[in-house]
Order: structure tokens, then sequence, then C-alpha cells
């Protein structure tokens, strides 16, 4: 069994061609900006969309332990208070019966866990879209190399089945114990999120140390790499991250093609849906801006690519 975000059809933005892409649950980052931040740890969460509840009360009649009771019973307008949805209660298990019930929309189970068979399968039935548009699948997340035992698993069985394998990663992994895993990879995404290790620790919970070593390893070996950067104009979309950014691609990872990720506030809605605090929203870059980062990359002799 692996835990999974969701299994998205018919993606265009994640590789070449139409792609299959897996969302793992499971990061060992924690990055301020992240558009799926119920991705960070394996459990099945309940989320609660408040703008969407109308106070029905439908959701508690059907807890099996009771959890819901700051909402009405009787078909009131109250909405709930804190504390009593979205998986807050400990007692939770996110068993998605709340959810079911909820004709809105209000509540909603993120995450599943699956069997490789159960994903091989529904690839399989995707794949007639990948030989004539070059696609294939996509492991995201999250960070699917989190789950090493279950990606091993499904890599081994889309070599068999001459499908192509693209990974979006973090970067943050043990590399011997994936080698196998990304030997059997026909290409790889793989994130700089900012080239100054303090920095970087404080926007994502870790150093840059194993990230950057990894990056010259995964280069090393000769599978195709496109470095990714998030631009986030708080963040890394400065001209001292960029000089930095191009100046350890020029000496590590020659060749490899880049794209900027432009920062959006799709996950935003996530945050409060979870409970999660903090200061998680950011400035979304101007195009300009956008353009300026991928012009000077490109003066750099670096090849810039853009997938989205």
């Amino acid at each position: 069994m692996g835990n999974i975000i969701q299994v998205q059809d018919f993606s265009v933005h994640d590789g070449d061609g139409i792609r299959t892409v897996i969302f793992f649950s499971g990061c060992p980052l924690r990055c301020r900006w992240c558009a799926n931040p119920e991705s960070w740890t394996m459990e099945p969460k309940l989320a609660f969309f408040a703008g969407k509840c109308v106070g029905c009360g439908l959701c508690a009649s059907v807890c099996p332990r009771g959890l819901l009771r700051g909402l009405p019973r009787d078909g009131g307008r109250e909405q709930p208070g804190a504390g009593t949805c979205g998986g807050q209660d400990p007692g939770c298990t996110a068993c998605g019966l709340c959810a079911e019930r909820c004709p809105q929309g209000a509540l909603r189970v993120l995450g599943t866990a699956m069997t490789a068979e159960e994903i091989v399968k529904k690839v399989e039935r995707d794949s007639i879209f990948f030989g004539p548009s070059g696609g294939g699948v996509t492991f995201s997340g999250g960070e699917a190399t989190v789950q090493e035992g279950f990606l091993r698993e499904l890599t081994e069985a889309f070599c068999d089945r001459g499908i192509s394998m693209w990974l979006e990663t973090c970067g943050f992994f043990p590399f011997e114990n994936v080698r196998d895993i990304l030997l059997r990879l026909d290409h790889i995404f793989f994130d700089l999120k900012h080239m100054d290790t303090q920095i970087h620790r404080r926007m994502t919970g870790q150093g840059n140390e194993l990230i950057l070593e990894n990056c010259r390893r995964v280069y090393e070996t000769g599978i195709p790499v496109t470095l990714r950067i998030p631009a986030v104009p708080e963040v890394n979309l400065t001209a001292e991250n960029l000089r930095a950014a191009a100046s350890f691609i020029l000496e590590y990872t020659p060749g490899a093609e880049l794209e900027l990720l432009p920062y959006h506030a799709y996950g935003e809605e996530k945050y409060e849906a979870l409970r999660i605090g903090g200061d998680h929203f950011f400035s979304i870059p101007s195009g300009r801006s956008m353009e300026q980062a991928e012009e000077f990359f490109r003066g750099q002799g670096i090849r810039v690519v853009r997938y989205r």
C-alpha cells in the first residue's frame, strides 16, 4: 500500500506529452509557499472549507465519534465552532462519512491509501494517450522518494510495460537508497528553491547542502534533468539568488535546462481548510519580472524552457 494524494489524468504541464501524475503523500520539507500542504504527512486529512458550509448539520448526524458537535442538526445556519471540523480533533480518523454526507462539498478527505496494482491498472487505461503524445507517468507530491519502497514497485511495473517515467523532486533524499529507482527514469525535475542554506532552512525547514549534493549526483548519472526554481518574489526572485543559481548550474550541471515556475496562490484555501497556521501567503510575480529572470539566465548561456 502507498499513501497517495491523487492520481491526476491528462496533465500537460508535468513533462512531455499527455501524462498521468501520481501525487505521493509525505515530504521532508515544509516550504512556506507549498500549494499541496496536505501532502506534508502520510495520513489522510479531513479538510473543512468554511465558505461552502451552510450549517445543515448533516455531517454531525453521521460522525461515528460525535466530533462535529458544533454543528446544528436542525437545519440552522450556524457554522461550526473552532476545533469541531477539519480533522483538528485528535479523535478524527478522516473516515470520510461526513464528507460523503455533506451536500455542499464543505468537507473533503485529502489523501487515500492505494495498492500498486490499483495505480498500475489506472495508468494502463490512460496509456492510450501516451504513445501518440510522447507522454507517460510523472511521480510528484509531496516527495515521492519518501515512500521509497512503493515508488520502487511502481517504477519496476511501469518499466516492464515500457511506460515513460518522469520525477518531480525536492532533492532531499538519501541518494544511494534510491539510485536504482532514479536510473529507471527518463527525466527528472529537480528543485533549486534557494542557494543560501540559511534562507533555505528558514523557508523550507531544511538546509540545502544535501539537495545541492544530490543535484550534482543526479546530473552525473546522465539522466536528463530540468532544474526548477519556484519563483517567489519575497524569497528567491532576487538578483543575488539568481546569480548564485546561475553560477551553480554552470559549474556543476552544465547543459541542464532550467524552468522558472511562478508562485501562485491556488493552495491558500487549503491552509485555512486544514487549520495550518503561519505565514504562507506571498506575492505573485509579474510577467515582466519572470521575463527578466529568464533573460538573465539565457544571457548566462543557460537554456530556459517552459513546460507549463
